[in-house]
């Protein structure tokens, strides 16, 4: 799963460097060209390459916390669970926060809101599974908020394939 999340984000990636780059040539783009100077649809396709490098920055981070929750999940290791749960939370705020500050195009608006949503999740299931691995340090199960975590966790997976699909990856 983790490894599909950290393709496609790639492939996501790939595919709006060369969707902006060929959407910029359409005739919306070119005729605001034409009205408005070359400045306006140059600052967008830079906020799109911008946007889409920022992605892959934040997945390759999110993978890695991953990676860790599952080797900890697999060790019934709850204090390094607990660590991870915790980088996952802080690493899908910063995601957000550094998505906020880019304006991409039109094009990608959709997706953009898409990969936000999945972060949201992301940090929803990383919080969860906060709660869930201290709850088991101290000695009680905390299946019901690892149950939570999965839910925010599969959630989070649609809404990458959705962001994956609104880029024109499928």
């Amino acid at each position: 799963m983790k490894k599909y999340i950290y393709i496609a984000l790639f492939i996501l990636l790939v595919a709006l460097f060369v969707g902006v780059l060929a959407g910029s040539q359409n005739e919306e783009n070119v005729s605001q060209a034409q009205s408005n100077s070359l400045k306006n649809p140059l600052k967008s396709v830079s906020q799109d390459i911008a946007w889409a490098a920022n992605v892959q920055k934040h997945l390759k981070i999110l993978n890695a916390d991953l990676n860790g929750v599952s080797s900890a999940a697999n060790t019934s290791d709850y204090t390094t669970l607990a660590d991870y749960a915790e980088k996952i939370v802080n690493d899908t705020q910063n995601a957000m926060d550094e998505n906020d500050q880019y304006t991409v195009s039109s094009k990608l608006q959709d997706a953009q809101k898409e990969w936000r949503a999945a972060l949201q999740d992301y940090n929803s299931a990383g919080q969860s599974l906060l709660q869930g691995a201290n709850e088991a340090k101290n000695g009680t199960i905390g299946a019901e908020n690892f149950q939570k975590a999965r839910t925010f966790r599969d959630s989070g997976t649609d809404h990458l394939k959705k962001a994956s699909e609104l880029a024109g990856i499928t």
